[in-house]
């Protein structure tokens, strides 16, 4: 699994995932330091790079969630369709 440990959020900010801080640091134009086990820290300060690594963030944080619907689905933690749709149309109020 990827995870992210950003400088600590300023107070009343909440945490964010990946995904949102490298985008997040991407758009500020600000670099971004990775550390990867005891390894040396390596800087990515190039916009061009910054956005593949967003790119590739996203990518694995997606792979990540299809691996979890899939591990839900062996598990026959799932509902039917028509009792997925019923609950959806209730909840906002469509008819049918």
């Amino acid at each position: 699994m990827l995870k992210v440990k950003p400088n600590q959020p300023k107070a009343g900010e909440p945490a964010t995932s990946t995904a949102r801080y490298v985008d997040a640091a991407n758009v500020a134009g600000r670099s971004i330091t990775l550390r990867i086990d005891d390894r040396k820290p390596l800087e990515v300060a190039d916009p061009r790079a910054r956005r593949l690594l967003w790119q590739l963030v996203e990518h694995i944080e997606t792979l990540e969630a299809v691996s979890e619907g899939l591990e839900q689905v062996r598990q026959g933690r799932t509902i039917p369709l028509e009792e997925l749709d019923r609950g959806l149309r209730k909840k906002h109020g469509i008819p049918g």
